[in-house]
């Protein structure tokens, strides 16, 4: 089995020029995003962060979030994704639960800050941090049974419980999802349902390991979502029903063609 590390030292060989990200006016290839990766990794561990560690990320889908997601556990951390609908008393529970160090967000932490070693913010504080950090080889000391991430369940009858996922689980769930979609370096894979959630997330290590692009959507807008499916030629999409139900109803008030999407 694989490490998280793979598929993004496979993306550099293979597709560096190639498409990676798009993400509003953002686009990066293959060689910037795995070298802003790399610098990522370097700057946590410049933070002091020790092995095992976990990092938080409460954002909006971004091109950062799926840097965060991928070099975390690539450099021997643990990624906490948190859940963005949460109430702060909720949020609360999980950094102190999850015993995270640091927490990246686009939003005002108020008092989580108080719980926190490190609040750093994106966009501003994440790309002040890459500014100034050197490049590490990720992968290093991590095997397959390694943590990866703690993924909070939603909690509804109770205290959200903290699932551990090791790599081998989240490589494990990338090859049942490409064996499903079969994704192409020519694929466009449409990113709207949000990253926190283990669904949302599924096509983010598939489509780097296939060196496919992403377009990264933000706030989930059916309007918006169409034209950018219809502008950059997006093949590939995942959604919860209603989410697909929303973009079927607007693309039955005002269709456009978006015939490019083939799953």
């Amino acid at each position: 089995m694989h490490t998280l590390a793979d598929p993004l030292r496979h993306a550099a060989r293979h597709y560096s020029g190639d498409p990676a990200l798009i993400c509003g006016d953002v686009r990066l290839n293959y060689g910037e995003f795995t070298s802003r990766c790399n610098r990522l990794g370097g700057a946590l561990k410049g933070l002091g962060l020790a092995p095992g560690d976990r990092v938080a990320i409460l954002a909006a889908n971004s091109h950062q979030y799926i840097e965060t997601y991928m070099t975390v556990p690539s450099a021997g951390f643990a990624v906490v994704p948190l859940n963005t609908r949460h109430a702060e008393a909720e949020l609360a529970y999980v950094l102190e639960d999850s015993g995270a160090k640091l927490l990246f967000t686009d939003r005002d932490p108020g008092r989580l800050e108080s719980l926190i070693e490190h609040v750093i913010s994106i966009p501003k504080g994440y790309e002040a941090l890459l500014d100034g950090a050197k490049e590490i080889e990720l992968g290093i000391g991590v095997d397959e049974n390694s943590l990866a991430g703690l993924f909070y369940t939603g909690g509804t009858t109770g205290a959200s419980k903290g699932v551990m996922l090791s790599h081998r689980n989240l490589i494990a769930n990338c090859h049942n999802w490409t064996a499903v979609t079969q994704p192409k370096a020519s694929d466009i894979s449409t990113v709207m349902a949000p990253l926190f959630h283990a669904a949302g997330s599924n096509s983010v290590i598939a489509s780097i390991w296939s060196g496919g692009a992403q377009l990264v959507i933000p706030a989930f807008v059916p309007s918006d979502i169409l034209d950018q499916i219809a502008r950059e030629r997006a093949t590939q999409t995942l959604g919860v029903p209603v989410m697909i139900a929303a973009l079927a109803e607007e693309q039955h008030a005002n269709p456009r063609d978006i015939f490019s999407v083939r799953t």
